[in-house]
This record gives structure tokens, sequence and C-alpha cells, in this order.
């Protein structure tokens, strides 16, 4: 096995979020440094990755490793480092590492490149004859010197090829199968261990049925309006708890149906009341979405999500155990969601590319205590 460069990390925000996966992947951390971390202590852990984390005057210790500087305040980053007796050699920027966000492939993907003149860092683009000082504590401050370059990507070719009207406004189903159903089910099978013993369904048990392989013993429908004993439709509301009993279920799958409740405080707080203990809910929501003037009209379309708020929602309830969530979806198959077009008509590939910043669908599997 090939031995990995050993390096520090200076940052742990943003930019190393973005790049943390490619980072381990090619590197040995030996250790990060933040100005955060008090620089009499010794060290402290990062409870994620359980490396050490200094303070930048430590880094005396590690007179051979390289430093990875991981922020936009690259410049205010590399004098620290200058001032500590660092040579420029050891030191790389992190915004120059793969994978890009959109301003960075704006800068690198184009020929670009940042070098070391002094104690400054410029911005060099040698294709597009440009030789920029950079501010020493926010990269992007460069879009203000680059608006009028041509260095942005041509937009007018994508403008024209969008309609301001959507191609069928019910979510796509008029031409196949709407995009949000693919994530729905994708999530579904692979939690579809969870589908057992007594399920409650919201509307109907077409997902009970697909994902529940001989593990069902009882299969009940909720409904708001309806009722049918013959049927084990139950009528009842999570935001009143009108027609549920407490401990009632062992998974409960609601698909869809939060954005259309008003008091989501007390439909969160239903939801986990009729888990008997040990039990899950599946739970999934829009974070991108039309507006259906049908359900808008009889239900109401109250909210949209992100992942935060979702967890946020079942974390606060005392009788949760665990809040496990996931995004779906990336900006090509929420623009096709909102034009209304069927997720046969896009590629795996294209499906299967999650973006955390466009999240179509986010979904939760919450646990009872």
């Amino acid at each position: 096995m090939e031995r990995k460069e050993k390096v520090l990390l200076f940052g742990r925000g943003m930019v190393y979020r973005r790049k943390r996966n490619a980072l381990f992947d090619n590197f040995e951390v030996v250790a990060f440094l933040d100005n955060a971390v008090d620089p009499v202590e010794q060290t402290i852990i990062d409870e994620e990755t359980g490396i050490r984390v200094l303070n930048p005057s430590i880094i005396v210790q590690y007179p051979a490793v390289p430093v990875i500087l991981l922020s936009y305040a690259l410049g205010d980053m590399y004098r620290q480092l200058l001032d500590l007796g660092i040579k420029k050699e050891r030191i790389r920027f992190g915004p120059m590492i793969k994978p890009y966000n959109t301003f960075e492939k704006m800068l690198f993907d184009t020929g670009g490149q940042l070098v070391f003149e002094g104690r400054e860092i410029i911005y060099q683009n040698e294709d597009l004859n440009l030789y920029l000082k950079t501010e020493p504590s926010d990269l992007e401050k460069l879009m203000d010197t680059l608006k009028d370059v041509e260095i942005h990507p041509d937009s007018q070719q994508i403008l024209d090829a969008l309609p301001c009207s959507p191609l069928d406004d019910k979510y796509g189903m008029n031409r196949g199968t709407p995009v949000d159903r693919y994530y729905i089910e994708q999530f579904l099978n692979a939690h579809k261990e969870e589908i057992r013993g007594t399920v409650m369904e919201i509307g109907d048990r077409t997902y009970t049925q697909k994902f529940g392989e001989g593990r069902i013993r009882e299969s009940l429908i909720l409904h708001v309006d309806q009722a049918d004993q013959n049927r084990n439709l139950i009528k009842g509301n999570f935001a009143t708890g009108e027609g549920l009993t407490d401990q009632s279920v062992d998974c409960l799958i609601c698909t869809q149906t939060l954005p259309f409740i008003y008091d989501l405080p007390s439909a969160a707080d239903n939801m986990v009341r009729i888990l008997k203990s040990g039990g899950t809910a599946l739970i999934t929501v829009g974070g991108i979405s039309q507006i259906i003037q049908y359900e808008m009209l009889h239900w109401g379309h109250f909210w949209s999500f992100t992942d935060l708020s979702l967890r946020r929602l079942f974390e606060d309830i005392t009788d949760v155990d665990s809040v496990e969530v996931s995004v779906y979806g990336n900006v090509k198959t929420a623009t096709a969601f909102l034009y209304g077009i069927s997720y046969e008509e896009l590629s795996s590939e294209e499906l299967d590319f999650h973006d955390p910043c466009y999240q179509l669908i986010i979904a939760a599997v919450v646990k009872k205590r």
C-alpha cells in the first residue's frame, strides 16, 4: 500500500468540511491547527476524527510537515505562519484541492492558481492575463475584480432553454413517476428492515406492501377524513391527536405529510407517541417543491424543510432516542422536479448524485426509546 504524505490541516470550517473526504483519502492528517485552541493547553481532540487539535504556535514541533490552509482567509493564515518561522515552501492552499464549489471551479478549472509574492498571495491566470493580489481575510473578494472578466461560465444557452412554465404542473405524474418518489423509495428500501410488526402508513398501504416483505403482522392506514374498520382504515389527525392510540405501532411510514400540517410540534409529538418502545418512524418531507393548487386548497401547504429543521423537530422530543437524517437531490433533479419532468427521463447518474445544498427530499429515521 502506498504510504500517504503526512500533513497538518489549518482550519476546520466550511472549506475543510467540503474537502474532508478528499483530504483523508490522499493524506495522513497528523493534527489540526486552530486559533480557537488555547495556546497554553497541550492539546484537545477533534471529536469526529479523534485527531489532536493544536494552537498554531505549537507548529514548531513539526518542523518538516506541510501545512494545508483550509479557509478563504488565506493571507491572514499565511502571514501568521510566516511570523512563526514557517517557510512558504511548506504551505499549501486548500481551496485549490478538489472537490471545488462553483467559485473555486471558476478560479482553478480555467488555468488559474494561487502563488506567493513576499507576504502576499496572488491569483494568477496566464490564459486570461490576470495577476491579482488577494484580500488577506477573504479570497472571495476576488469576485469584485472578476465580474467583468470572461471567467464566468456562460449562462445564456441554459437560460434560453428554460421555459417560464412547467412541462407538467402535477409533479410530473402526467409524464411518469415524480422525481421525489424515486428518492422516497430509495430511502424506504434502505431502511426496509424497520418496516415490521404493526405498521401504520398514511393514506394507503402502498409502501407497507412494497417494502414489508413478510415482516408485517398488522397493516394500518391513517386518514384524516375516512374510517373503515374492515380495511384497518383509521380516521386520525396528527395535529390534534384525534384517533391515535399510544404505543400502538412498531413502524410509522409517513411520506410527504408534514408539509401539509400547520402545527408541526404537535404532529411530531403525536407521531412519537403512537410508537411502541423501540419503534421507528420513517419520515420524508419536501425541501424544494412545486405547490399543487388542489393540495393547497384542501389541506394547506405550509412548510418546506431542511435537514436541520427536520432533525430539530424530532430531537427536541423527550421520548426520542435517535434521529438519523438523509438528504436527496441536486440542482438538476430539483429543477427537473419543479418543471414536472419524471424520474424516468433522467439517468441514474443524475439521480444518484446528492448535493446537500439542493435538498429535494429530506428523510428521517426516528427511533423511540
